[in-house]
């Protein structure tokens, strides 16, 4: 069930039932599997029972012998190669469907994120030289050194995975990795970066994180949240806070009604959503429209934004 809108705030119109359908029709003729599969587990409607297991399946095929994701789940990163950036992605996946964590295929990710964090600097790298073994898009070129370090983007949303599965991680990298975000964090104030910033939402919104954590970082983020500007083309406020109920919603509530109204009147003809850059390759750019599809539905729905 979609919930209803917060009291207090004025909603924008919910997207329509047609729309609806139109949205999931292009899903299913345009998107990969996974994201059909996703769509699915997540739908308001409960999903069917073999949703999981088609995640599961699906996810494996991005899965490399190393145990971490690469082969284009980052459609803009075609390479065959694990990435820390890929890893994070197909772990949204993994805690979004509450996978458990006996789960062979967490169990070798978590492996390969223990095997691969950098141990003086207490990061992992979005990317490595490996990235060149396939066709990339110019912004994940190797060395970049726009990420500050990596210490944000992708470090601090993986050290939430690694506190969702801690059992199988050692204390020193926990403590590592942990002491690094939060003195990155305490030095830096603000985050003005939107990937910055959706690394640290999803590192708060994990449910193991332990209290000292997450209220330093709900102190920390509070300004972030604050100056979130609802018109940055890069922040998708709904993705910031994915429930009502989430951390830092009433922070961004009104930005959230203002980029679901703009997002519903940008629906295409076709039912579809497609990103807003200049496509580079063709199947990454159609994919990219089957992800930011069911991404845009899961998000409506999630706020109180679906027809009755």
């Amino acid at each position: 069930m979609a919930r209803p809108p917060p009291k207090g705030v004025e909603m924008p119109a919910s997207i329509s039932k047609a729309a609806i359908e139109r949205a999931q029709t292009f899903v299913r003729a345009n998107a990969r599997p996974l994201d059909r599969a996703y769509l699915d587990y997540m739908s308001p409607s409960g999903g069917d029972e073999t949703a999981f297991d088609r995640v599961i399946g699906e996810l494996e095929r991005y899965q490399t012998p190393e145990g971490g994701f690469g082969n284009a789940i980052e459609p803009d990163i075609r390479s065959p190669a694990p990435s820390a950036i890929g890893t994070s992605i197909a772990f949204q996946c993994l805690r979004a469907t509450d996978a458990p964590a006996d789960l062979p295929m967490v169990r070798r990710a978590i492996d390969y994120l223990v095997r691969t964090v950098d141990r003086t600097a207490w990061v992992w790298p979005a990317v490595d030289a490996r990235v060149d073994e396939g066709p990339h898009a110019p912004w994940w070129a190797p060395g970049l050194d726009r990420f500050r370090g990596y210490v944000f983007n992708p470090t601090a949303e993986l050290l939430g995975y690694l506190y969702d599965y801690r059992a199988d991680v050692p204390g020193e990298v926990l403590q590592g990795v942990t002491s690094t975000v939060l003195e990155a964090l305490d030095r830096v104030g603000r985050l003005d970066s939107a990937y910055e910033l959706y690394c640290c939402m999803r590192l708060i919104h994990t449910k193991a994180l332990p209290t000292d954590v997450r209220d330093f970082l709900e102190q920390r983020l509070t300004v972030s949240l604050v100056a979130a500007d609802p018109d940055d083309p890069h922040l998708n406020l709904m993705r910031i806070a994915p429930t009502p109920s989430s951390f830092g919603y009433e922070l961004v509530r009104d930005g959230v009604a203002r980029q679901a109204a703009r997002l519903i009147a940008a629906q295409g003809d076709d039912g579809g959503w497609r990103p807003g850059w200049e496509p580079w390759h063709a199947k990454a750019h159609q994919e990219w429209a089957g992800v930011i599809t069911s991404q845009a539905l899961v998000g409506l729905a999630a706020h109180g934004f679906w027809a009755d």
